[in-house]
């Protein structure tokens, strides 16, 4: 059986001008960054993963974590994060050692698949589709938030024919009623339109301004609340707009109460901090088992968005069988994001806005290693 040999973690960024910046309600970003981890086995198969951020407190414990994987046989399996979390309790279940032991169980994961010639979706149980829809994930907050830029931006991805996208909202009543107009006008009035809010109201706030928007025939409104805000949940459920969440929620643990609860009609664990592809399968499965929506939070790099497109090629359609009225979606960012468009000199294949399901062995893309060596942070 094949060994794990070596791991590495490889700090990346794509830092951004400041007049180029954009990003939430809750800020600007200074950058696209992320850790990756490049895994080889005694056989010379190699396979990367994805840690979400840039925190050099993830590289350390990508290192840390990783030294008690080498010399292990290569298999993926959901133990050794659950052995973690119980030799780690007083960590709890979230926060950036459960973000490094995520790109871990990704390079496992593509490893495996890539030792026995397969692709990740296999052997998560064999493909449910051959093509996932993708939403266009835009309209972020910028320096001016100037609305022209806005509808501008727009535009392009309804141009490029995407059926769906995902706002920024969260600056207050009257801009979230704009932005959400402007929003639907663009895309017209069979668009799927989703607003994100990252979190930045109480649930009085989130309560008016979803009051404003829900005319505008909103798909989903994301983390009006804080991930934390419970209460605040079950106080919106009144207000006749579904509701998502799970970017920043780590585990099946942290995801158990707001599913089983009926906080939210749409489940959104990010593969590169909730615990890898392992532990989002899990999530998966209870999104099925309480019959709520699930869509992955993807914002990360080419890695990341393979991981993602492995997961969801093996999400059930449940519980439609023949005609299913809205499709599995799939977050595509169209942000400036080099470690998305260039990392991958293997990339994923597109059909229109569709994502291809790759049949490729692992992940189904390869490393660009110049690529890699332009943008890791650490040269």
């Amino acid at each position: 059986m094949s060994t794990i040999t070596r791991i590495d973690a490889i700090p990346v960024t794509d830092p951004l001008d400041v007049a180029d910046r954009y990003g939430s309600s809750r800020g600007l970003v200074p950058g696209r960054a992320a850790v990756l981890v490049r895994l080889e086995t005694s056989d010379g198969v190699v396979g990367w993963g994805e840690a979400w951020g840039a925190s050099p407190a993830v590289k350390a414990l990508v290192d840390e974590l990783g030294q008690a994987l080498v010399g292990t046989p290569l298999r993926p399996s959901s133990n050794w994060l659950t052995g973690l979390l119980q030799r780690s309790y007083h960590y709890s279940s979230s926060g950036l050692h459960v973000i490094a032991a995520s790109g871990l169980d990704i390079a496992v994961w593509d490893a495996f698949a890539r030792t026995l010639s397969r692709p990740v979706h296999e052997l998560l149980g064999g493909p449910t589709r051959a093509r996932i829809a993708c939403y266009a994930s835009t309209g972020y907050v910028t320096p001016d938030n100037d609305l022209g830029r806005f509808r501008a931006v727009l535009q392009e991805s309804a141009d490029a024919g995407y059926p769906g996208v995902k706002i920024k909202v969260g600056l207050g009543r009257a801009s979230d009623d704009e932005r959400t107009r402007i929003a639907r006008e663009t895309f017209g009035p069979d668009a799927v339109v989703l607003v994100d809010f990252n979190g930045n109201y109480t649930a009085d706030q989130a309560i008016r301004s979803l009051e404003a928007i829900r005319a505008h025939d909103v798909g989903w409104a994301e983390e009006p609340v804080t991930p934390d805000d419970h209460e605040g949940l079950r106080m919106l459920r009144a207000c006749g707009v579904p509701l998502a969440a799970g970017e920043a929620v780590y585990t099946r643990f942290g995801f158990r109460d707001l599913i089983a609860g009926r906080l939210i009609d749409v489940v959104q664990p990010d593969v590169t901090k909730c615990g890898g592809i392992s532990e989002a399968r899990v999530i998966a499965h209870l999104a099925q088992t309480w019959n709520v929506r699930f869509s992955p939070h993807v914002w990360g790099g080419a890695v990341s968005q393979a991981a993602t497109v492995q997961l969801l090629a093996g999400v059930p359609t449940y519980p439609h069988t023949d005609h299913q009225p809205e499709p599995v979606w799939f977050e595509m960012d169209r942000g400036a994001n080099a470690l998305r468009d260039e990392l991958a000199s293997v990339p994923l294949h597109r059909d229109g806005t569709d994502v291809l399901v790759p049949q490729a062995p692992g992940l189904g893309i390869e490393i660009d290693e110049k690529a890699l060596a332009r943008l890791r942070s650490d040269r």
